[in-house]
């Protein structure tokens, strides 16, 4: 029976094994990084899908190469591992972060409920594994506290009023958008088509009909707010009730640098939170993983809701203004 763990040295050299089953090791295209490299800036994980992942980008080819030659080698032959208090680990299982074993007949099961293939329901359970691994990393390598993030906006718009914030929030959306401005109940009923327009009224408007938007757009004479009325404009608002605003931004970085999710705006919700403003992804399976590795994160995964309300630049919150404070040129 094979050892994966000898099988991903021979491909990547030797590795610092942090676990049982996953450890920090040099990156396949190392030469090919852009920016200085870290020594834990790329990890190798043999358990569930077997995956080497990097924080630099501009070697995905290489790890890509590597990863498919790594799941090739370890996905060939049956193995287990014997884990600290007698657990075994088998291949296709999964060792979460509680330290549990998910077995691969349970991934299985969750694809079938899922209505997912096999194959890719188990990159997903190793996504969150691997996401769980990684997380104090990432929040170190992508720093980027609230202060900074001001002072790095390709424009200056966090002093502007809050009919300036709101209109400059409205150039986000393609002209021919219908929006909804309101509370959270402003949805529903016939009179609440009000509160569904196009750019255009609300630029002469206002930010007057409440503290809410959508990050997406709507179909002319919809009354209500729901996924079914979405028109298919949509952007993905990210956000946590958890995490501070310095540790927020390093999720925007990693989402902008790493992963080349297009960022526009960043949002302050005169709360505690920060909202950013990307491009939602147009596949459902990459929607899927993205969603899994935020929420490992401490993301809000109600924001996958298309429909689902978010705080609106220009409106007031117990007398703060909730305003853009890095926008994209």
């Amino acid at each position: 029976m094979i050892d994966p763990r000898q099988i991903a040295a021979s491909i990547v050299g030797a590795v610092d094994w942090q676990s049982e089953v996953s450890g920090f090791c040099r990156c396949p295209g190392e030469s090919l990084h852009t920016h200085k490299t870290g020594k834990k800036d790329c990890r190798v994980s043999v358990d569930g899908a077997p995956t080497i992942y990097c924080f630099h980008s501009s070697c995905a080819a290489a790890v890509t190469s590597a990863n498919l030659n790594l799941r090739k080698q370890i996905g060939g032959s049956p193995w287990q591992i014997i884990l600290p208090g007698g657990k075994t680990l088998r291949s296709g299982d999964v060792l979460q972060a509680s330290g549990n074993v998910l077995p691969r007949e349970v991934v299985q099961a969750r694809a079938k409920a899922e209505g997912r293939e096999a194959g890719e329901q188990l990159i997903l359970e190793t996504l969150v594994a691997v996401a769980e691994r990684f997380k104090p990393e990432l929040f170190e390598k992508f720093q980027w506290p609230f202060a900074q993030i001001i002072a790095d906006s390709p424009l200056q718009v966090h002093q502007r009023d809050a009919d300036d914030q709101f209109r400059t929030w409205l150039k986000l959306w393609p002209a021919h958008s219908h929006v909804w401005v309101g509370d959270i109940y402003s949805s529903g009923r016939p009179e609440h088509r009000t509160h569904f327009r196009p750019v255009a009224d609300w630029y002469q408007i206002g930010p007057v009909m409440g503290n809410f938007t959508c990050g997406s757009a709507f179909k002319p004479g919809s009354f209500q707010r729901s996924n079914a009325n979405c028109d298919g404009t949509r952007f993905l608002v990210v956000e946590s009730d958890t995490l501070a605003k310095d540790d927020m931004g390093a999720v925007f970085a990693y989402l902008n640098r790493r992963l080349h999710f297009n960022l526009h705006a960043i949002i302050d919700t005169a709360g505690k939170s920060l909202h950013g403003w990307c491009d939602a992804p147009r596949d459902k399976r990459i929607e899927a993983r993205l969603k899994a590795v935020l929420t490992v994160f401490g993301c809000d995964p109600k924001l996958f809701t298309y429909s689902q309300p978010v705080r609106v630049p220009g409106a007031y919150r117990d007398g703060k203004l909730q305003r853009i404070v890095w926008l994209k040129d």
